[in-house]
């Protein structure tokens, strides 16, 4: 137990990060009189991804009886905004500076 404890922590802390680093982004690339539409924009996005993965999830276990799928799936949607992020998005925060 105090190893999941300890885990879980560590995951709050690096998705909280994660967080943070995006509503900054949106700080940096919206036009100033945007920036309130623009955060409930990606508020409204990160709650849809606090929704969706487990209905996602329980389907694929009820359809085939095993989380692999799923995850995998949750994986590489993860590596695609990822990628999203480092390349686009970072290309028009230097276009920014």
């Amino acid at each position: 137990m105090p190893i999941g404890t300890v885990a879980f922590l560590c995951l709050a802390a690096v998705l909280g990060a994660g967080a943070g680093a995006v509503f900054a982004l949106v700080g940096r690339l919206a036009p100033a009189g945007k920036v309130g539409a623009v955060t409930g924009v990606v508020g409204a996005a990160g709650g849809l991804g606090g929704f969706f993965p487990p209905l996602v999830m329980g389907s694929i276990y009820g359809a085939v009886g095993d989380y692999t799928f799923g995850l995998v799936l949750l994986a590489a949607t993860a590596l695609l905004c990822a990628l999203l992020a480092y390349t686009a998005l970072r290309r028009r925060a230097a276009e920014q500076d």
